[in-house]
């Protein structure tokens, strides 16, 4: 999956670029926590958080799609010289769209298999103290009428795979995710957002 890129120049005052600024970015959500940044659209070359920007004061990065809160400064952290910040900054395709507050989140940490019920939250993010392998059950589509995104939280995917199925009527399930008996996220940071089939057939 390709991540977000974020392109920006830091100015002073007077409009001139601030050579080698410090560039800080955390994700807009309780405890405001650095963001897990990358210099390619892969996601497989990490970059430090803070970086710098270049001699002319432009920087840029790659992240996974939503709300951060970009601070730049010069000297040191808690002490700057020059600082702003930018809060709120939507980064990625329909990632601040209206009414995206509203949806509701629920963080797994725990290890084993993570169920989704038919009343569980629209976001399910994957961040788990453990680094493994996770297979994540969605409910038979039928009890379901809103969307389910669920994102790798942790940024290992790569190496620790997240595995969607669904559960059905039948027993074994025949029910499909994407078409298929299973679906996998396999890129670090992730993301798919999934529709519910009335018929109970699957998630599209």
């Amino acid at each position: 999956m390709s991540l977000a890129r974020y392109n920006r120049v830091v100015q002073d005052a007077n409009g001139n670029g601030v050579a080698g600024a410090h560039i800080e970015v955390r994700s807009e959500i309780p405890g405001l926590p650095l963001a897990a940044l990358y210099s390619d659209r892969a996601g497989t070359i990490g970059l430090g958080n803070p970086f710098d920007a270049d001699s002319d004061g432009v920087f840029g990065f790659h992240v996974v799609g939503g709300s951060y809160r970009v601070r730049v400064y010069t000297g040191a952290s808690g002490a700057p010289t020059f600082e702003r910040v930018l809060r709120y900054e939507g980064i990625g395709l329909n990632s601040e769209s209206d009414g995206i507050a509203q949806r509701t989140q629920r963080e797994v940490t725990a290890a084993g298999t993570v169920t989704v019920d038919a009343d569980d939250a629209e976001i399910i993010l994957i961040k788990k103290t453990v680094g493994a392998a996770t297979s994540v059950v969605l409910p038979n589509s039928a009890t379901r009428t809103k969307n389910i995104r669920i994102v790798d939280r942790k940024y290992d995917a790569a190496t620790n795979n997240i595995t969607i199925t669904s559960a059905g009527s039948s027993s074994p399930s025949t029910a499909t995710v994407m078409g298929a008996a299973s679906y996998t996220i396999d890129s670090n940071g992730g993301s798919i957002e999934l529709t519910p089939l009335a018929d109970g057939s699957g998630w599209v």
